[in-house]
């Protein structure tokens, strides 16, 4: 199954002035969403695509809204990236259109602007807040499809000689506005852990997280959910506030689940497998199947973006080892360690520790029942606070390519000092032969 097309643009930070220049038209655009959203739950807003007076609009708005029916029809959410090389954004686009009316939701920036084309937005939040987490999430976007005349294996701030809106790929393949969980995470990015996005903070605390907690690589690694539950989490810790550590507790479980999630069933989407296994999505929770069943209502796990529990994915990939199926053999032939460690050590560890148990005390809004040392102990085991925390572990598992960060790979040798231990070895070796 191919990788779903989605859009990628730049905008210049410049075009507007606010008294505080970190906050852009991007800040400003979350902001109205978000209060299009609180309004209405099926609200939008339109972001658009500026051009000059003087040009011509070219853009294939009919070719663009297709890609986003093409995707919908595959069980994917279409994507806009958006990014002034500091910050880089995402968008859930819904629909394309070469116009819209004047009473239509969108900012007052774009009064008396000429825009080519708009796209209808119903949810949008930040992935990364500073210029080098920023290059590092571009170059996984590349373009290497029917609609492109060039391959382009990654872009990034220097990538020239490409039309926008570019239609791009995502070698990381996150389903960002597909793996909410209503109950818990609510129904919109944009509604979830504002603090955050708005606060200059997060690139300080991301900082402290790659030199104390996860090693760059690592952190980069990280699906997007995962990341944003714990800056949330650390962002609460380390303005002192400490005003709710059920909550703080919640988002470091929701981190750990969400990695695992994206470890798995994420491997499993991007090897090209995922049309191998099937989902019945009308239980709660949703059940697993290896193969094709007479049951009804079964859909291939292609065309299932929702998170599942660790429970059911350990479950599942214990199956799935025990049929020793070719295909899934094949996909996780570098990640025999992680799946080793994931059904042995990794289960007693959960065990050991009522992660499980505590998750759900937490969601059912009986936090009193859990202290608030066993409510910081969450995030030393999660997160490795004085230890190796349960996501560095998956994480060192599944990419052997992050442990080569633990080694010391050069040769410090004294030859002095060799070359006398040697000389003083040999005559050790001469006595005792005499």
């Amino acid at each position: 199954m191919s990788a779903p097309i989605h859009f990628y643009m730049t905008f210049n930070p410049k075009l507007n002035s606010y008294s505080d220049p970190d906050f852009t038209q991007a800040h400003e655009f979350y902001e109205y969403l978000q209060a299009e959203i609180k309004k209405k739950k099926d609200g939008h807003a339109y972001w658009g695509k500026i051009i000059s007076t003087d040009r011509e609009k070219t853009a294939d708005t009919k070719k663009m809204h297709s890609i986003v029916k093409a995707n919908n029809e595959l069980g994917h959410k279409t994507h806009l990236y958006l990014t002034d090389f500091q910050n880089l954004w995402v968008a859930n686009v819904t629909a394309v259109k070469q116009g819209i009316g004047k009473d239509t939701k969108t900012l007052g920036f774009y009064k008396d602007k000429k825009v080519e084309v708009w796209f209808q937005i119903s949810d949008f939040t930040i992935l990364e807040y500073c210029p080098d987490s920023t290059a590092t999430k571009l170059s996984e976007l590349y373009i290497d499809n029917e609609h492109s005349e060039f391959l382009i294996e990654g872009i990034s701030p220097f990538t020239s000689g490409i039309k926008y809106p570019a239609l791009v790929q995502d070698l990381a393949e996150e389903d960002f506005f597909d793996e909410l969980n209503p109950e818990e995470d609510g129904t919109h990015l944009v509604l979830k852990n504002p603090e955050a996005i708005t606060n200059i903070g997060s690139a300080k605390i991301i900082k402290t997280l790659n030199h104390y907690t996860f090693p760059e690589l690592m952190y980069q690694k990280l699906p997007h959910g995962a990341k944003a539950e714990i800056e949330a989490a650390e962002l609460d810790m380390v303005e002192q506030r400490h005003h709710n550590l059920n909550k703080m507790a919640f988002s470091y479980i929701k981190a750990l689940e969400i990695t695992i999630n994206h470890l798995v069933i994420g491997h499993i989407r991007k090897s090209g497998i995922a049309d191998d296994f099937f989902v019945k999505p009308n239980l709660m929770p949703p059940k697993m199947y290896l193969n094709e069943h007479d049951e009804i209502d079964l859909i291939p796990l292609a065309k299932f973006p929702k998170n599942f529990s660790i429970t059911q994915l350990i479950y599942f990939i214990e199956r799935v080892i025990k049929s020793n199926r070719l295909s899934f053999n094949k996909a996780f032939s570098a990640q025999k360690p992680f799946l080793k460690w994931f059904t042995n050590e990794f289960p007693k560890q959960l065990d050991d520790f009522q992660i499980l148990k505590i998750r759900g005390v937490l969601a059912h809004n009986d936090a009193d029942r859990v202290n608030d040392h066993d409510l910081l102990a969450i995030r030393s085991i999660i997160m490795g606070i004085g230890s190796t925390g349960l996501i560095q572990q998956a994480m060192k598992k599944f990419y052997p390519e992050i442990n080569e960060q633990f080694k010391v790979l050069g040769s410090y040798t004294n030859k002095k000092y060799d070359s006398m231990a040697s000389k003083k070895n040999k005559k050790k070796n001469h006595l005792k032969a005499a």
